[in-house]
């Protein structure tokens, strides 16, 4: 096992556009309970790096949603005390400053502890190979690289972005010792063409957005890409625990640049070579849409009641599945429907279809379509509907 501390972080950010209405800008993705199971995603999060924590786990998020995220983090089964620490950053600005952030605390509280990002808003099925793929992460970090998981693809999928294993150059054979590779780039999402060429090639691996680094070593190259936002990171944590430090934090945040880590670490050190990369056997999902969210229903239902089977006319099945508590009948249909209300929902001959019924809106989507609702909610607050954001 490795001997560095380790600290997961856990930016908690975005609006979840693609889920809308359940994700809402008062209660993002990540509050939301989207499988049945119990646990919202975030809980599901703590609860998988938890138990590989050397420390408490940091989650940075939103001033507006500190007070659930601390609620949540903190008010869960199987664990006595806290589950995490909250930081509250005063406005969004990407997942590097959040990241960043984290770091410099960790680095200002032990040099060398391993830090890990993880999304607070993801799926992942195998807890066991999850944990296995971490522990190698943790070593790999330890020679002094930037660490990602990769997932294997099961399909050409054009919503996510992929990173390219690297040739054997130097270090390779460290890093081979540990179970990591190199990495050659990281890839944009690509259309479905170079999706196939991508599967086909058999080097290519899903990112998922993890990445394992020691603090230092994050922010000292963080320092080298883009010296003002290493340099404000470690002045706010410097402050922390101080009276001065809510006046730093709003004075130092709106200045940071706004920028995701994959580019403004990931890709110009994988150029580097300063990145590895350790290939994850789990499923994984973002369920970045509805889509994605009415597959991963179907793979693993969610228990109790939820799903609509009755055969329909000329004994075609509907295969219908309910999160919550809505009231459905269907007839040949195959669709996913989230409701809570008391209103009856009857479908006829519908085909991949999600249907959301809140108090205040009802959306009916064609999961082929999923990706194109956030241009919907983009245009929410010109057409005078913006408070349903």
């Amino acid at each position: 096992m490795p001997q560095a501390p380790f600290v997961p972080v856990i930016p908690a950010g975005g609006a979840g556009t693609r889920l809308w209405p359940l994700s809402r800008r008062t209660h993002p993705k990540f509050l939301l309970d989207l499988t049945g199971s119990g646990r919202s995603l975030l809980q599901q999060t703590l609860d998988r790096l938890v138990p590989l924590a050397d420390r408490a786990p940091i989650v940075v998020t939103g001033v507006e949603h500190a007070e659930a995220v601390t609620a949540q983090a903190t008010t869960l089964a199987d664990h006595g005390g806290p589950r995490a620490r909250v930081l509250a950053e005063p406005s969004p600005r990407s997942s590097m400053p959040a990241i960043a952030l984290a770091a410099a605390l960790v680095e200002r509280e032990e040099p060398d502890a391993v830090i890990g990002s993880f999304a607070a808003d993801h799926l992942i099925g195998d807890q066991e190979a999850f944990a296995r793929a971490v522990i190698t992460a943790r070593e790999a970090a330890d020679l002094g690289y930037l660490v990602t998981l990769g997932i294997a693809p099961t399909h050409p999928a054009t919503g996510f972005g992929y990173i390219e294993q690297g040739a054997q150059g130097t270090g390779a054979a460290a890093l081979r010792a540990v179970g990591a590779h190199p990495v050659a780039r990281f890839v944009e999402k690509p259309d479905r063409d170079r999706a196939d060429q991508f599967l086909a090639a058999g080097t290519f691996s899903w990112n998922a957005g993890i990445f394992v680094a020691r603090a230092r070593v994050l922010l000292d190259e963080l320092a080298a890409q883009i010296p003002s936002l290493a340099r404000g990171a470690r002045g706010i944590a410097a402050a922390h625990g101080t009276a001065r430090y809510q006046d730093v934090l709003e004075r130092t945040w709106p200045q940071l640049t706004r920028i995701a880590i994959d580019h403004a670490l990931a890709e110009p050190l994988a150029a580097a070579g300063k990145v590895a990369l350790v290939p994850a056997d789990f499923a994984w999902d973002d369920v970045g849409d509805f889509a994605a969210l009415a597959r991963q229903l179907r793979e693993d239902p969610p228990s109790g009641p939820g799903g609509v089977g009755e055969p329909g006319a000329g004994g075609a099945p509907a295969d219908v599945q309910v999160l919550g508590i809505a009231d459905v009948s269907a007839v040949s249909s195959t669709a996913t429907v989230y409701g809570s209300g008391d209103r009856h929902i009857a479908l006829v001959g519908l085909e991949g279809i999600s249907i959301v019924d809140t108090e205040d809106v009802l959306l009916v989507l064609a999961d082929e379509r999923a990706q194109d609702l956030s241009r919907l909610v983009a245009g929410l607050d010109g057409t005078g509907h913006g408070r349903l954001r």
